[in-house]
């Protein structure tokens, strides 16, 4: 087996974020009980609902069960931040959560009263999220949290505490009040998407073992709504949704009812609860409809999706609840924690047992040639990209490919194994999700389980034996000193009988090839994650060095080709963490073709939008197509279902092939 070079972070150069101009200031943030709610524009039917919700967390909270809040980064650099403070201190939430870049914009003001850098200006020259003050401050917190078995809030908190004299802001601070409410704030991090894993102490196994501990801690605090609760999530599209239903899983699992939870969304994305699309439709895919609607409502749950912007919705909700909570003349009794829990308690179930959507005699059967051709093939930007990818390749330039979780589930992985096979790939790069199913595919034959009623009996994702073998790979893979993609692939080679099928495996392909392919995991997001063997510290350390492997690659992108399919988030903020570095360290990456596929619509992909625009917050849009291209090279997006795309980039790409022979 190939093993690659890793780029070391040694060299990077950090600069004082003192220097630096933010977009939001402390000076500016909301105030509760002196700022007006705005006008909050709704249907009917949604007033309905709203104030449904509302009456519900009173008398959640009056009854002492649980309300847990959920929330992306916007909410903070929106300047709510004392909002979410005074929702723990009101004792409307019980547990508040968020990703890695929520707890970097809380961390800088408290520390420097300001955050949110000029991206777009600061990824030209490489000094973006190079800050040493936050870099360092925050991976000391957590590497000094990890010695003592902290989860990463408690590792934030316990450096803040220690520090005041550092942090004058340490009243605004989220995770600070949070904790001293005694209500846990976790943090729930993808490994290579945050701007602190750029700074040269990173440690990557400290961070999967603190963020893995704060998995932990919410599925805790998820089994707490056992006989009713609710679970509110703000402008996190995917890891908070993701790492509800992996804690509702596991509760089902130890024989919890759960069955009076209510979860509600809050979005500018237009997704509705009363819509049932279709799985051609990108609404299908949003996971607060699929996790807090579909799947909720099969264990007898109830889910809302509210559509307004943060700064309109959260002061309504605030308000509204502290309105019903007066008139009702209740109280909130304070948290208090019940573990109940227990790894010990989880069962699982053999694979041949689960129903799955894919399996290896679909692809045996599949036809070369795509059933229906895909519109966009005429296209003339695409043709450019198939021009651009072989050009690369003719040059003995990279072409990086990134795929999101529902990929291998589409039954395209013949298409991509040629391309591999053929040399139109250098680097594959794959989400936690996406090596899952290629490994249980590779084994097992099959993959992508069927929802059904796998999560009402306490099955959803607790499968023995996938688990079993993923884990015992990675074990001996990161003992050995090797990376997640580069864990399993030595698993596959050393244990050939135990991967019948891994003529269809793009870990096998790659390794066949002798190409990278890495994985970069979120930690508490994948079913692989509800394992009992998983080990965080070994996905993050793992992943982690898939990262600078990953980022190894990228310092060889100029003049070759980024093609992205269906990764939202972490494929377009890997690469944009993993370009500042390239060109940190003086490497001139500047000629890049970029192209984002997925079923999102977003017409002239070249027009200015605005924070009121949903599409401004969609990752692909500023990451991959217009942000890596600012400085030579075209950004492209194209519309279709990837059944319908990677088929047709095969064939663009195996026609101008035998044009060349003709």
């Amino acid at each position: 087996m190939r093993i690659h070079e890793r780029l070391s972070f040694d060299s990077i150069k950090t600069n004082s974020v003192y220097s630096r101009t933010n977009l939001v200031t402390i000076r500016n943030m909301a105030r509760p009980y002196e700022d007006e709610p705005a006008d909050w524009p709704q249907a009917a039917a949604e007033r309905q609902a709203f104030e449904e919700l509302a009456e519900l967390i009173v008398e959640t909270r009056a009854a002492g069960k649980p309300v847990i809040w959920s929330m992306g980064a916007h909410v903070i650099k929106n300047g709510l931040s004392r909002y979410v403070i005074e929702m723990v201190r009101n004792g409307i939430a019980t547990h508040v959560s968020g990703n890695g870049a929520t707890s970097i914009h809380d961390f800088e003001l408290a520390f420097l009263g300001e955050t949110s850098e000029d991206v777009a200006r600061a990824i030209e020259d490489g000094s973006f999220g190079m800050w040493e003050e936050t870099g360092r401050y925050m991976n000391e917190a957590i590497q000094q949290g990890a010695a003592q078995n902290l989860g990463y809030g408690e590792s934030l908190y316990q450096y803040l505490n220690n520090r005041p004299q550092r942090f004058p802001h340490y009243d605004d601070c989220v995770f600070v009040q949070c904790q001293r409410s005694g209500v846990p704030y976790t943090c729930h991090i993808s490994i290579g998407t945050d701007i602190i894993h750029q700074h040269p102490i990173v440690d990557f196994e400290a961070l999967g073992r603190t963020s893995g501990k704060d998995f932990q801690t919410m599925c805790q605090s998820v089994a707490e709504m056992a006989d009713g609760g609710v679970f509110l999530n703000f402008g996190s599209a995917i890891s908070g949704p993701e790492i509800f239903l992996k804690a509702l899983s596991l509760c089902r699992n130890e024989g919890l009812e759960m069955k009076n939870v209510t979860a509600a969304n809050f979005d500018i994305v237009p997704v509705y609860a009363t819509q049932a699309p279709s799985k051609s439709e990108s609404e299908f895919y949003y996971r607060p409809r699929r996790n807090f609607i579909d799947r909720l409502g099969q264990i007898g749950g109830k889910g809302y999706l509210f559509h307004g912007l943060h700064q309109i919705t959260i002061p309504r909700l605030f308000h509204r609840v502290l309105q019903l909570k007066s008139a009702r003349n209740v109280e909130f009794p304070p948290y208090s924690r019940k573990e109940v829990l227990s790894r010990d308690q989880r069962k699982l179930y053999p694979i041949a047992e689960r129903k799955a959507d894919l399996t290896v005699s679909r692809l045996a059967g599949r036809n070369a040639v795509p059933d229906s051709r895909w519109p966009g093939s005429d296209d003339p930007n695409f043709r450019t990209l198939a021009l651009r990818i072989q050009e690369a390749r003719e040059r003995g330039c990279e072409v990086l490919v990134s795929l999101g979780g529902n990929v291998i589930g589409s039954g395209i992985s013949p298409d991509i194994v040629e391309l591999i096979d053929k040399g139109y790939i250098t680097h594959l790069a794959l989400n936690g999700a996406g090596a899952f199913q290629d490994l249980e595919l590779a084994a097992f034959g099959q993959t992508e389980e069927s929802d059904g009623n796998s999560l009402e009996r306490g099955r959803f994702g607790m499968w023995r034996e996938p688990g079993d073998m993923l884990h015992a790979a990675l074990r001996d893979g990161y003992a050995k000193g090797l990376g997640y993609g580069e864990s399993l692939i030595s698993h596959m080679t050393t244990c050939p009988d135990l991967y019948p099928y891994r003529r269809f495996s793009l870990l096998d392909a790659c390794s066949r090839k002798g190409i990278p392919c890495t994985v970069h995991v979120t930690l508490g997001t994948d079913a692989i994650q509800q394992h009992p063997d998983v080990d965080f510290a070994v996905q993050g350390g793992a992943s982690g060095r898939d990262f600078r492997l990953y980022t190894s690659t990228v310092t060889r992108l100029d003049g070759g080709v980024y093609a992205n399919f269906g990764s939202t988030v972490t494929g377009p903020e890997v690469l944009l963490k993993a370009l500042s570095i390239a060109r940190n360290l003086g490497y001139a990456v500047h000629r890049i073709t970029t192209a984002n596929f997925d079923i999102v619509k977003l017409g002239d992909y070249h027009r200015k939008v605005g924070y009121e625009d949903w599409d401004y917050y969609y990752r692909p849009r500023k990451n991959i197509i217009h942000r890596p291209t600012s400085l030579g090279g075209d950004g492209f997006h194209f519309e279709g279902l990837h059944q319908e795309t990677i088929p047709a980039l095969r064939l663009a790409l195996l026609d101008r092939e035998g044009e060349q022979r003709g």
